[in-house]
């Protein structure tokens, strides 16, 4: 069968202007009030509950109410508040529906509301609210609860997240958001999760990755990479699965989550397996339905589209990131879907799975393109089952035919032949190529039998479409750097022939002759390079600029000036045209420190304090993730008390052009977040709190000024009453005399101080490094398993550097 082209786009009705109004809604228990609080931090939104909006417009608790007037005045009341409270509240706004919402009459107005409005409909596992309510009262919720889909046009099913169990205080629906965070800073999988999934259908997350760096693995969508790799699971497998979700990370760019079952409770099932992916593997996905699934009967068209239908718009319901339509489908059902996509990028398929499949230089293939491009497919996926040899040729031939008879903008296309052996060559297709993790057997699934993601990758490699390259971690002290033993792991995980060393140098003279030469693919840079690097870099991040230093170099190979042909280019060897400077320092510190904080030292930028050791690279870095994490107050001691006073000035000056300054204001002034201690021998600055968390940056050996790592703490700064963190960067040695001090603390009776080790940061650093160099997912697990092992190693008895 052909599809005719011809046809527009239906119109999009699930595209919302930027600044509507989010709605919560979901049973109790359901964790709306906490998501609500996340949401309103990321968006810088305020939160409105509905039990506070009830008692602003009443004066009267929802209890007092009733008691009052009687249950048909508080029935009224009730929903006349509801209809206020979303009226008066359409913009800028996270609202917390409470059990109003399941009034018909207030369900019939969210109905209409969710035309212009993201209604989300938050629900979770059955057996988390059954152990927050009463068995027989969460049985009947739960199965009210079920009407919220009718009203709500999207759906988040919220996962417990067992790295917390404190619940945020309840607090006044118009106060700032930032006074009720207590207990949120450990609910790190829910706001990861949850803040992806706003960021997805307020259409704002790749766009602020791409300007925050625009070679982190996030920045580019995997049509738009050099080569991109989509790992198939089936719901089927993923229900009864015999390997552990980390099993596979970093197995594909994104996940092809396929639905060839209908088990009981399917929408929950289906929604439950979307969150799991989203929480263990933080990777894109693509939704596809099958259209004959598993031990269900073939059904004719009129029982077939329409639950197919339903399926589909339950995958844009959950705001996955792409969904796979079959445009072989009649018009009427593609239209359906196409008009509730929302934010979602629509794949078009064609697929010809039986002999006598239509050839590629057929000119119907091209009409199949031409009909995905007039649709707004944002790609364009066509697969033909060949029994017999297709030649590349062929298909390159079809590619050209393609580039030059269609008009532009064209989609990214996806093209290639399989038979019952798999996919005929893993280099058919460059992006979205199909594969498989290699210990899955792959029952009735031809598409990714003889693919996996590493193997296709070592293979352009082999065919010499990729270059072998020479990474490096460049400083004055890297003898003991762990970074190339987790580097070289992960190469050999992702089938990337390169190498990765440690150089000791310290002049940038003997650093541009490693990074000009053709085989150069990246550099980690250590002090004295961080900061000094900076003049000579024409482009850098957007956090390397605030931060002014650098830890991270990459080439820019790309044929053209723009971004993305240098970031596809990675991998490659040649002449660099100029270099890249990032920082990963400080996301890799405000990744621990979230980690690890606990809820009763939450941030709270009016009295949040935090205290830097140190004045170099590091520090500024360290310095940089206090401010992001909203801290207001950020001491500086270094033995060298200029260095640390120009550090300062420069982060004062940066948070005075952000607008970032804290609140009070001194003589008509804004006050300096960032101040200098002059001794460690004065006391802590009146006025101001003791310091929550700490950041020691000093070297294990003396650098540029800064304190060897024999720094150990005046007690008088440690006497926080509810403790905090301390993240000690020096991991050489394994204890330095501040982790022995702080461990003495705790053994002496103030167990509320949490520590960081060194390696846990590196850890991190070394993991985004990657990332940015390679352009490839991380298999952060191994990485941080062989830093240990190499640490371990390091000082086992009879180690010889």
């Amino acid at each position: 069968m052909v599809a005719m082209s011809g046809g527009a786009a239906p119109k999009n009705e699930r595209v919302f202007d930027s600044s509507a109004s989010i709605v919560l809604v979901g049973c109790r228990g359901a964790g709306k009030r906490t998501l609500g609080f996340i949401g309103a931090l990321h968006l810088r939104r305020r939160l409105v509950t509905e039990d506070h909006y009830f008692e602003k417009v009443t004066g009267l608790s929802r209890g007092e109410f009733l008691l009052q007037n009687g249950k048909e005045a508080f029935a009224r009341q009730n929903i006349d508040v509801f209809k206020r409270m979303l009226d008066n509240n359409s913009t800028g706004c996270i609202i917390d529906c409470g059990m109003g919402s399941l009034a018909e009459e207030a369900q019939g107005y969210l109905s209409l509301y969710s035309r212009t409005h993201p209604v989300i409909y938050i629900h979770r596992e059955k057996e988390q609210i059954s152990l927050l309510l009463d068995a027989a009262d969460a049985e009947q919720l739960l199965k009210a609860d079920e009407q919220h889909r009718g009203c709500s046009n999207l759906e988040y099913f919220n996962l417990f997240d067992d790295s917390s169990h404190v619940s945020p205080p309840v607090s006044g629906a118009n106060t700032p958001v930032d006074s009720r965070q207590a207990g949120l800073l450990k609910l790190l999988g829910v706001r990861e999760d949850f803040t992806r999934f706003l960021d997805l259908i307020t259409g704002r997350g790749a766009t602020r990755a791409w300007l925050e760096s625009p070679f982190s693995v996030q920045a580019v969508p995997p049509e738009f990479r050099a080569y991109s790799y989509a790992m198939r699971l089936r719901l089927s497998y993923l229900m009864d699965m015999d390997l552990e979700w980390e099993d596979f990370e970093a197995r594909g760019d994104c996940i092809e989550l396929i639905i060839d079952c209908w088990p009981q409770d399917l929408h929950s099932v289906i929604a439950r397996q979307v969150a799991l992916i989203r929480r263990k593997l933080g990777v894109p996905i693509i939704y596809h339905v099958e259209e004959n699934p598993r031990g269900e009967r073939r059904r004719p068209p009129e029982e077939k589209n329409p639950m197919d239908a339903e399926l589909l718009e339950l995958g844009l319901r959950l705001g996955v990131d792409y969904l796979s339509l079959d445009l072989q489908r009649d018009e009427a059902f593609v239209n359906r879907v196409l008009r509730h996509r929302g934010r979602t990028k629509i794949i078009g398929n064609f697929s010809y799975m039986g002999f006598g499949a239509l050839p590629w230089l057929d000119e119907g293939q091209v009409e199949n393109y031409r009909k995905a491009q007039s649709l707004g497919c944002d790609v364009v996926r066509l697969i033909r089952f060949c029994s017999a040899d297709s030649p590349a040729e062929v298909l390159e031939e079809f590619r050209r035919k393609v580039r030059e008879t269609i008009p532009d903008p064209k989609p990214p296309l996806v093209a290639y032949d399989f038979s019952v052996l798999g996919v005929r060559t893993p280099l058919q297709s460059k992006i979205l190529s199909p594969v498989k993790h290699p210990d899955i057997e792959n029952e009735r699934d031809y598409l990714a039998t003889v693919s996996t993601c590493s193997g296709s990758f070592e293979l352009l490699f082999r065919q010499f479409l990729l270059d072998p390259l020479q990474f490096y971690v460049l400083g004055s002290n890297v003898s003991y750097s762990l970074n190339p033993a987790m580097h070289t792991a992960a190469y050999d995980f992702a089938g990337m022939p390169h190498t990765f060393q440690a150089v000791n140098c310290s002049t940038l003279d003997t650093l541009n002759q490693i990074c000009i030469s053709d085989s150069f693919g990246g550099a980690c840079l250590t002090a004295p390079f961080k900061v000094a690097i900076m003049p000579h870099l024409k482009v850098k991040s957007h956090h390397a600029t605030a931060i002014g230093a650098v830890n991270v170099l990459l080439p820019l190979r790309g044929q053209t000036n723009a971004i993305l042909d240098h970031a596809n280019s990675r991998n490659k060897a040649g002449r660099a045209r100029d270099f890249f400077g990032d920082n990963t320092d400080w996301s890799a510190m405000v990744t621990c420190l979230r980690r690890a904080i606990s809820p009763r030292n939450y941030v709270q930028p009016s009295k949040t304090t935090g205290l830097v050791i140190g004045a170099g690279g590091m520090a500024r870095a360290a310095i940089y993730a206090l401010i992001q994490l909203g801290c207001r107050q950020v001491f500086i001691y270094n033995r060298t008390y200029d260095n640390a006073v120009e550090v300062a000035k420069h982060f004062n000056d940066w948070v005075a052009t952000q607008g970032l300054a804290a609140s009070a204001k001194t003589n008509g002034s804004t006050p300096d977040v960032c101040r200098v201690l002059p001794s460690r021998s004065d006391p802590w600055p009146a006025g101001s709190q003791l310091p929550t968390m700490v950041v020691s940056c000093v070297p294990a050996t003396s650098v540029d000024g800064n304190p060897p790592a024999d720094f150990v703490m005046p007690l008088d700064w440690l006497r926080s009453p509810t403790g905090g963190v301390v993240v000690e960067m020096a991991y050489e040695p394994p204890v330095t005399p501040l982790l022995a001090q702080i461990q003495g603390l705790r053994e002496r009776g103030s167990p509320a101080w949490v520590i960081v080790d060194g390696l846990e940061v590196v850890g991190e650093m070394a993991i985004e490094a990657f990332e940015l160099m390679t352009g490839r997912m991380a298999p952060k697990r191994l990485m941080r398993a062989v830093g240990r092992q190499q640490l371990q190693s390091v000082h086992s008895p009879g180690y010889r550097p």
